[in-house]
């Protein structure tokens, strides 16, 4: 799983390409022909674990929360379109937020955002695990999403705008496995903590630590970085596409255990418009020569158009799964740590298919993501359909399941690790970082309203088979997205 955004002015956006000579922060090495080369920058070891560790912080809270909620709705009594608003909340603000995050650190400073964002996220963590009611945990989930956004983007900015050559291409090496390991181990480390004697709290409470660990490392060793010169702010921009997933996701979370009054459809029916606003404020703002949150001239590209098209029902699909089955694995009697441990041999077909596409890619091309593609569809219809034959009759361990988990991470591996590369294929230079800022907020609308999106199919049908019929909706999801991923192969001439 692949995370960019902005880069940071004057820094290039190929890896191994040198920075201009005499950049500011840029050592001069003498030149055996008598002229003066720029050296090779390298992030100083201490500060780049200290920023990677700081990428594992929010991935891991996207996901681990998943294998408590039903812990969460039985302590706190929260209904299930409560619990979908608690993993959606999260996801709506990330998305909006997310470019702003990365401009205000390109003005004020990468390692000063980062700091404010690593200290935003633990407080928040802490108000999630001290939180009573469920309305209290939406808010908090709310705000924690809104930390992630100020934390994530300063990373890579900071990998590209203190590195060069082979030292960048190795540190995004190590950005890539760690954000992929990261992954992998949320369910069961979220399983793990939920399922100990401190209960779901501990999901939230254990970021507050490790926040003020990588919080040292970064204040010690990681120089600051800003632009030089700041980027007005698309505020508008930002909440136009926040209010148009809030019209989307809460409806979808409520409108079932409300009995759809008007004003569920009223939101529904507002979706469109918000989406239309959106575009028109970003296409108004370019206008005048402004940047804005959605930079309409990226879709000029055919690879982003396709990508994207791609992308977003992966991304929907990948969220809602991992809602409903963490949900229908609660409610028959496994614990956090069992469904962790269910969700771990996928985990890890997904870190193996992500290490492998990057040489598989190159040789087969855009093949490879239908193939993903194809094998995640079979790999939720064989779920459904052991869970559906298996749960009826008794408890189903992680055994049951580790075959078409595997299937899944495979698939899914394939798919999502090298859409980011496919999709900034055709993207120039100077553009990487916002087509980077562009997939990022892809990925986390996706998420976010996954939950809601496909959580509401799940709890619509007859709940002694809604898994496997839920499944196989999710199956039809990704058998459409494998062939529309030939769409991505770069065209003759």
């Amino acid at each position: 799983m692949t995370h960019d955004l902005t880069l940071p002015a004057g820094v290039p956006a190929t890896p191994g390409a040198p920075a201009a000579a005499g950049a500011a922060g840029t050592p001069v090495a003498p030149d055996p022909t008598g002229g003066d080369v720029p050296e090779l920058r390298r992030m100083h070891p201490v500060a780049l674990v200290a920023a990677l560790t700081a990428v594992v912080v929010p991935i891991m809270s996207v996901f681990s929360v998943n294998v408590a909620l039903r812990q969460i709705g039985t302590e706190l009594g929260a209904s299930a379109g409560t619990l979908q608003l608690v993993v959606a909340a999260y996801g709506v603000v990330y998305a909006a937020l997310v470019v702003i995050g990365g401009r205000l650190g390109d003005s004020y400073g990468r390692k000063r955002l980062l700091l404010t964002g690593l200290g935003l996220f633990a407080a928040t963590s802490l108000l999630c695990s001290i939180a009573q009611s469920p309305d209290q945990l939406v808010v908090a989930r709310f705000a924690q999403g809104l930390s992630a956004a100020v934390l994530s983007p300063q990373v890579l900015a900071s990998i590209h705008a203190n590195s060069d050559g082979h030292h960048r291409s190795r540190a995004l090496a190590w950005f890539g496995a760690t954000a992929g390991l990261a992954t992998s181990l949320a369910f069961l480390v979220g399983g793990s903590l939920a399922g100990s004697d401190l209960g779901w709290r501990a999901v939230f409470w254990v970021n507050a630590p490790l926040a003020a660990l990588v919080a040292i490392g970064v204040a010690r060793y990681l120089p600051e970085t800003k632009a030089p010169t700041r980027s007005r702010l698309d505020w508008p921009g930002a909440v136009l596409l926040g209010a148009t997933m809030t019209l989307l996701i809460l409806p979808l979370t409520e409108g079932r255990a409300t009995g759809w009054p008007a004003w569920t459809w009223a939101c529904l029916v507002a979706v469109p418009v918000g989406g239309v606003a959106v575009v028109w404020w970003a296409l108004r703002v370019q206008r005048r020569g402004g940047l804005p949150l959605v930079p309409p001239e990226l879709f000029a590209f055919r690879s982003v158009r396709i990508g994207l098209l791609v992308a977003l029902p992966v991304y929907v699909a990948f969220g809602g799964f991992m809602f409903v089955y963490s949900f229908m694995a609660g409610s028959h009697g496994l614990t956090p740590l069992h469904i962790g441990l269910s969700l771990l041999p996928m985990s890890l077909g997904f870190l193996a298919a992500s290490v492998a596409s990057g040489r598989l890619v190159p040789r087969f091309g855009v093949a490879v993501l239908g193939a993903g593609a194809a094998l995640t569809a079979v790999g939720f219809v064989w779920i459904g359909l052991v869970v559906d034959g298996i749960a009826a009759v008794t408890t189903y361990g992680a055994m049951h399941v580790a075959g078409p988990m595997v299937l899944v991470g495979v698939g899914m591996g394939l798919v999502w690790s090298p859409l980011m590369g496919v999709i900034l294929s055709q993207v120039h230079g100077h553009l990487a970082g916002l087509g980077g800022g562009l997939l990022l907020t892809t990925m986390q609308a996706g998420l976010g309203s996954g939950s809601a999106v496909v959580g509401s199919i799940y709890f619509g049908l007859d709940a002694a088979h809604a898994f496997v019929w839920t499944a196989v909706v999710l199956a039809a999801v990704m058998a459409i997205v494998a062939p529309l991923t030939a769409l991505l192969s770069p065209r003759r001439g």
